[in-house]
């Protein structure tokens, strides 16, 4: 009996490289305003924005949103037209929350504005 040759060839091959995400540093959990200023840019430039893929950066709030809140900014977003697709690496309280929402949590992900002088975020767990 013959050897089927999809016996030992793989389902999906995973490969890592890098890939051009933008960062959305959230400065208000206000998802109507934020949802309104995202849709301005995909409206202004909907080949650069629509159906963007975008990393969630919570970093530049005095607090970590609660998961209710974060909903609300995820769904302001998708309504805008962009794709909220992972949350911004951080604190335990964050890690908490990207398990909550179902984002996975990038905790390598640094935008460049935080290279230039910021803190460093508290090391994840």
């Amino acid at each position: 009996m013959a050897a089927n040759p999809l016996d030992y060839e793989q389902a999906g091959e995973l490969k890592f490289g890098q890939v051009g995400i933008a960062n959305l540093r959230v400065r208000t959990l206000d998802p109507g305003r934020l949802g309104a200023e995202m849709a301005e840019r995909v409206q202004r430039a909907p080949k650069l924005f629509a159906r963007a893929a975008v990393v969630l950066d919570f970093g530049g709030l005095s607090r970590c949103p609660d998961a209710a809140q974060a909903r609300a900014v995820i769904d302001a977003l998708h309504a805008a037209g962009v794709l909220p697709v992972a949350l911004a690496y951080g604190t335990r309280e964050m890690d908490e929350l990207s398990q909550a929402v179902g984002l996975p949590l990038l905790a390598k992900f640094r935008a460049s504005y935080e290279r230039d002088g910021e803190a460093e975020p508290a090391a994840p767990p």
